[in-house]
């Protein structure tokens, strides 16, 4: 059984068909239809995508210790390469009283210390492209640049529709899209995209 199972092809099927909106409730019925022996190969596909989700989650400050340390910004018309300045040594404390911590984050970063250097990320169109970010080159970082960068402009693109609907909502007097007058409704295909 396991060859013929498609958990994807499942989880379509009851996407296209159901009228529940929320996830979770599609999930228990996504398993609910799952049969006790393809439940292992079930878990096999599914689980490359959760482990994706808890990667993200640590890389984000969702979990999983602090997000990557903040890069410095340039200034206004200095070149965007790092400098290395030389200051001299801070006076040893000797009397050991312990220092106000001025931010949680720099805190959380500075007790990470350095396994941002073995946060995992994405750095190529193969599936298995994957790399520690210590292991990461020029080209690799560049792809994740790249990646995220477009990421971000669907993220965008589909908050800028929500506000488009918003306005259309307001500006109708309905509290609901799917009672905004019928000629609006088939001229905002891009907005429900």
């Amino acid at each position: 059984m396991e060859d013929d199972f498609n958990l994807r092809k499942l989880i379509r099927e009851v996407l296209n068909t159901s009228t529940m909106p929320d996830p979770h409730d599609v999930a228990r019925e996504v398993l609910r239809r799952i049969h006790d022996d393809d439940l292992r190969t079930a878990l096999s596909q599914c689980l490359s995508d959760v482990v994706r989700e808890q990667i993200r989650a640590g890389r984000n400050g969702d979990g999983g210790g602090p997000p990557l340390p903040p890069m410095p910004t340039p200034a206004a018309g200095r070149p965007q390469t790092p400098t290395v300045r030389l200051v001299d040594p801070a006076p040893i404390n000797t009397a050991k009283v312990p220092q106000a911590q001025r931010s949680a984050k720099v805190a959380a970063y500075r007790a990470f210390g350095q396994q941002w250097l073995r946060e995992r990320m994405y750095v190529s169109g193969d599936p298995r492209g994957w790399k520690f970010m210590g292991d990461c080159t020029f080209d690799d970082l560049m792809f994740a640049a790249a990646q995220r960068r477009d990421q971000a402009a669907r993220t965008t693109a589909v908050a800028e529709r929500c506000e488009r609907l918003a306005a259309l909502l307001h500006t109708h007097g309905v509290t609901l899209v799917k009672e905004l007058p019928a000629d609006v409704l088939s001229g905002i295909e891009d907005v429900a995209a």
